[in-house]
């Protein structure tokens, strides 16, 4: 049975807002500071507590990949400096076991005065390593990281990518039996992130080390690990598979979302030529929904109003995630299921007849406007929002990927013997 590499026990991380320490100051502008009220402490009374994290807990075993996500602010960047000893909780109890290496701040553990060569050493002696070990692994962290060319430059010259490239090669070169890694990774360019995240998939492999990886990337965290962590205004909201935790974190900040901008629905532009007046969304059999199962039918209907003559409108229906990634886009135009021409009140109607999602909360986009797409009259990306839930055949999807977004059938062949 795998070891717990990392244990919380009712952790908590409490911040005074609104208070100065005027100790280190009383020496030395004691009079301007007595005719400032919020720094004289006249002010005591506004100070408030603000829970970072609020009996949070949780274990991981070794080898286990625990994605965070949730909201800004909710504590994510907080569990991983607690970990990596930055800052230390206020009450509860943290237990880790093994080498921990962080990736969390663009140049934590590097000095800007040292070259490339010198922080590897550096390091490395931090993580416990000998020299002779971090010399064995000198040559393999700089050509992971690419920069043999600047590797004898002070770090200081270096850009943002080239320390997130450093940074990343020395965490995972120091046999880590702990590895934290935040949305540094983000200022990489694409094929450095690839190579990261193949990376990271290969250590995971071998099961020996735990992962704590904190992303607004949901499709990454789903990619990357098994088991999740949802959290919002320092609370744990959901803790378990994957999918699952995900699922609740787009529902819950599509609810978060409405509360906070009624609005949000109507966020549009376009020239006015033509108006989209409303959308709705309907199964198969014509009923209005705005959940549907995997593989089935949905329709979006629009009406619209032209004051004047449009000549070869082009429609297009936009189905994207809820971050704003496109999924599938269908067009219609002059030619092509499209009118030669609308004036007046008019509707438009847009069948996909077997919707290929997978369980998640995905948005409806409608475009309106010229076939070269140089002139928007109506544009509302976010017209309308549905949810997609697992089909309550499972026979259904028996035999579909999963992970991810989209649903393909897929047929699995065992021939005994490789016959």
């Amino acid at each position: 049975m795998s070891k717990t590499t990392i244990k919380f026990e009712n952790v908590s991380k409490i911040y005074q807002l609104g208070r100065t320490n005027l100790r280190s100051y009383k020496n030395y502008l004691p009079k301007i500071l007595s005719g400032i009220p919020a720094l004289s402490g006249k002010a005591a009374g506004q100070d408030k507590v603000f829970y970072a994290l609020n009996n949070v807990s949780f274990e991981l075993k070794q080898g286990e990949a625990l994605g965070v996500v949730g909201p800004n602010g909710a504590g994510k960047s907080t569990i991983l400096k607690l970990l990596a000893n930055t800052t230390i909780p206020t009450s509860g109890t943290i237990t880790k076991e093994g080498r921990l290496s962080a990736l969390i701040e663009l140049g934590a553990g590097f000095h800007p005065e040292l070259t490339g060569r010198e922080n590897v050493y550096l390091y490395g002696s931090i993580m416990g390593l000998k020299r002779r070990a971090i010399h064995e692994k000198f040559d393999e962290i700089v050509a992971f990281a690419e920069l043999e060319q600047f590797i004898d430059t002070p770090i200081k010259h270096y850009s943002s990518g080239m320390y997130a490239r450093l940074g990343f090669a020395v965490a995972i070169h120091v046999d880590p039996e702990i590895l934290l890694i935040d949305e540094v990774l983000a200022v990489g360019d694409m094929n450095f992130r690839k190579k990261c995240y193949e990376r990271l998939h290969e250590i995971l492999s071998r099961e020996r080390t735990t992962i704590v990886f904190v992303s607004h990337d949901i499709y990454r965290v789903q990619a990357l690990c098994k088991k999740a962590l949802f959290l919002s205004k320092g609370r744990i909201q959901m803790m378990g598979d994957t999918g699952e935790v995900i699922s609740c974190y787009n529902n819950e900040m599509k609810k978060a979302l409405m509360l906070k901008e009624p609005a949000f629905s109507e966020k549009r532009w376009g020239t006015g030529e033509v108006r989209i007046t409303s959308v709705q969304l309907s199964d198969a059999g014509g009923k209005v929904t705005d959940t549907y199962e995997t593989g089935s039918s949905l329709s979006i209907k629009i009406t619209y109003h032209a004051p004047k003559r449009v000549d070869n409108p082009a429609f297009r229906f936009v189905i994207q995630t809820t971050d704003g990634v496109w999924l599938v886009c269908a067009r219609a135009e002059h030619g092509k299921n499209g009118p030669d021409s609308i004036e007046g009140n008019g509707m438009m109607q847009c069948t996909f007849e077997s919707l290929p999602l997978l369980k998640n909360s995905y948005i409806a986009g409608i475009y309106i406007g010229s076939p070269d797409s140089q002139i928007d009259y109506d544009v509302w990306p976010n017209a309308a929002q549905f949810s997609v839930t697992p089909p309550q055949n499972e026979e259904h999807c028996s035999l579909s990927a999963y992970s991810g977004l989209i649903h393909v059938p897929a047929k699995m062949l065992h021939y005994p013997g490789g016959a």
